[in-house]
């Protein structure tokens, strides 16, 4: 496996790192959130849009501002993620070892 694919994150990854980042930092306009998340936010908003179409977060107005909260299903969420990453060892722990 080459370095470059086994830096890159799986989409299930990367709503774990925007939830925990709304979650720890709450009250974030997309710009914040993206930059925090290390993504363009052309590439952020699409998964924002998603992560509100399934109640995992949800929008507010601050001042003028779009700003994103964590919901009670996007804290669920990061606790089954917390759980299932426990479970599954990672790709660092099968060197080595074929399945």
């Amino acid at each position: 496996m080459s370095r470059r694919s086994s830096l890159r994150r799986s989409k299930y990854e990367i709503y774990n790192e925007i939830l925990n980042i709304i979650y720890y930092q709450s009250d974030l306009p997309l710009t914040r959130i993206s930059r925090a998340a290390n993504l363009p936010v052309d590439r952020a908003k699409p998964i924002l849009l998603f992560l509100l179409a399934r109640n995992l977060i949800f929008e507010d107005e601050d001042e003028g501002l779009t700003i994103y909260r964590i919901s009670p299903n996007g804290v669920e969420f990061l606790e089954l993620f917390k759980r299932l990453k426990k479970l599954t060892p990672s790709d660092d722990d099968l060197d080595g070892t074929s399945l």
